[in-house]
């Protein structure tokens, strides 16, 4: 079985492959129909994601009743969310969203029926993040018939502007139907109240029942939003004649195709477009279609940089910092390679500080192959410098270059004091890499003068994000500053202003978010312990993606 199928391809009729709406749209695109754009990821994909030892075991603990259902079921939740599709699957199924280039749903499709509460995505991240989503929805329903029942496929198409929106439906020799201005989310919300229409055997109009309309769906940056209708339209008619007339064709290719049960329309300029159909061939099956929910949109309110924008930045080997604020945090990591450690929390403080600088630069030189050890400093104060000498020459002695991290400054006359201090008291000899704490968003507007003073500029994304909200100490802030950080970081990024570094406690939450900093050129990634080999795996993906898109242009 092939990863993705097209609504034009032959083997989207198979039910099996594409579902009973994947095989629904390829039949009517086969018919020679308009329809949208999308395409049909196939149950090898949940397949071979399924077979990940990760969530193999969550699903056999969620199985077994061990554990609370409840907290087992979260716990599915979590691995699904941080697991990876494999690389294959993840790259086919951006490049055919990519082509799309437009806010998609997404939902899943079996041979009984599909799905009708989607998802709404409009970045190649959200898409990825969508599938799982709808994936889990399924699961949720189905998981003690999940040995013997088949996998759904997921069926993603593009959202198109409609002025109104029809479901065409079999009712033995009868073809209902309902329509209502807007978008076809209207069909499916029960406060919204559609026209209904019956025709004949000839597709002659038998019935017609207008309903008055209050509030419509159209499309907005996030997605379909309901909104009041217009007084004027709200006891018009939603089919013209005109409209009526063009769904004869439809209707006549409907009642051919035996297995076609449903067929969805959009009119656009007053021509109809179909975006949505339901093939079941096998007549004994029996539809089994999940109760509709509330629909959910992966997408921020405001839309990011556009990606042809952030594509044109520098393919980069983006470097990994480990960031951690004691030993015992290094030693949870498996041997891998890293660019370099950063010991936080002001390590020159403890008791022990000259033994955890030793068991650091030993474990880091070991276990990780690092070049770099940066210690952050917490104030200038001369025992407080004396002991960063001593650390800088443990770190230098082991072939390392070593490095401070200077806390958030206010300004760049606060910064040149702080390293005229350092370096006064450090010497030329070890010339060690300075970095910057960048955290008041008061930093982002004078970022050329840090850079005179600092060799990176490491950017603390939580506080960055909490204080541009106004936000406490508590809760974290990064999810709900995505847009303003971007819009903040585009500059900087864009003009080189000096090196930057990424600090971050939950970059793995926000990947669009590191895919955009990736995109944008930044240099060095600083991760936690527990999202290093997450960030590490995102990362690789989006350089090899940037890399075959330099190599299509």
């Amino acid at each position: 079985m092939v990863t993705l199928l097209n609504f034009s391809e032959l083997g989207c009729l198979n039910e099996s492959a594409a579902g009973s709406m994947g095989a629904g749209m390829a039949s009517f695109v086969r018919g020679g129909f308009p329809a949208v754009r999308g395409f049909v990821v196939t149950p090898l994909v949940f397949s071979d994601f399924l077979k990940k030892d990760e969530i193999i075991t969550a699903l056999e603990l969620f199985s077994s009743g061990a554990e609370d259902p409840d907290e087992a079921w979260r716990t599915v939740k979590t691995v699904f969310t941080r697991s990876r599709l494999n690389w294959n699957h993840e790259m086919e199924v951006l490049s055919a969203f990519g082509e799309l280039g437009s806010t998609v749903s997404i939902a899943t499709t079996s041979r009984f029926g599909a799905n009708l509460s989607p998802v709404y995505a409009s970045r190649g991240e959200d898409v990825l993040d969508g599938i799982k989503y709808c994936w889990l929805k399924w699961l949720k329903a189905s998981m003690q018939k999940l040995k013997e029942q088949d996998l759904p496929a997921v069926l993603v198409r593009e959202l198109i502007d409609s002025e109104v929106s029809v479901e065409l439906r079999k009712k033995g020799d009868v073809l209902k139907a309902r329509a209502v201005f807007g978008l076809p989310e209207g069909l499916y919300d029960s406060s919204i109240s559609s026209d209904i229409f019956e025709f004949t055997s000839e597709n002659k109009l038998d019935r017609m029942e207008m309903r008055q309309q209050d509030f419509q769906y159209v499309m907005k940056e996030h997605g379909p939003s309901r909104v009041s209708l217009d007084p004027d339209l709200k006891d018009d008619e939603k089919l013209s004649g005109e409209m009526l007339t063009s769904l004869e064709g439809l209707m006549t290719f409907m009642r051919e195709n035996s297995g076609i049960e449903a067929c969805g329309i959009s009119f656009v300029n007053t021509k109809p477009v179909i975006f949505s159909a339901v093939l079941i061939s096998d007549s004994g099956a029996k539809p089994e279609i999940p109760p509709r929910e509330m629909s959910m949109s992966l997408l921020e309110p405001i839309k990011g940089v556009p990606q042809t924008v952030l594509s044109q930045g520098p393919v980069v080997a983006t470097r990994i910092f480990l960031y951690i604020e004691n030993i015992a945090e290094a030693s949870k990591v498996q041997e891998t390679y890293l660019d370099g450690c950063i010991a936080a929390g002001n390590i020159l403080a403890m008791d022990g500080w000259k033994a955890e600088i030793s068991a650091l630069v030993t474990e880091s030189k070991r276990r990780f192959r690092t070049s770099s050890i940066i210690i952050e400093l917490g104030n200038t104060h001369p025992g407080t410098l004396e002991r960063l000498v001593e650390s800088a020459k443990i770190i230098s002695e082991n072939s390392m270059q070593p490095g401070i991290l200077i806390p958030g400054i206010r300004s760049a006359d606060e910064l040149a004091k702080a390293v005229r201090t350092i370096k006064s008291a450090i010497g030329d000899s070890l010339a060690p890499i300075i970095w910057v704490r960048v955290m008041y968003p008061s930093n982002l507007f004078f970022m050329e003068s840090l850079a005179r003073n600092a060799d990176i500029l490491a950017l603390d994304l939580e506080s960055l994000g909490r204080l541009m909200l106004g936000g406490t100490e508590d809760g974290k802030w990064l999810p709900y500053s995505i847009q303003a950080l971007e819009k903040a970081l585009e500059l900087p990024l864009q003009d080189h202003v000096g090196q930057i570094a990424i600090l971050s406690e939950d970059i793995v939450s926000t990947p669009s978010l590191l895919e955009f900093l990736v995109r944008g050129g930044t240099e060095i990634i600083c991760v936690r312990p527990a999202e290093l080999g997450t960030v590490k795996h995102i990362v690789a993906s989006v350089e090899k993606r940037m890399l075959l898109e330099q190599g299509r242009e």
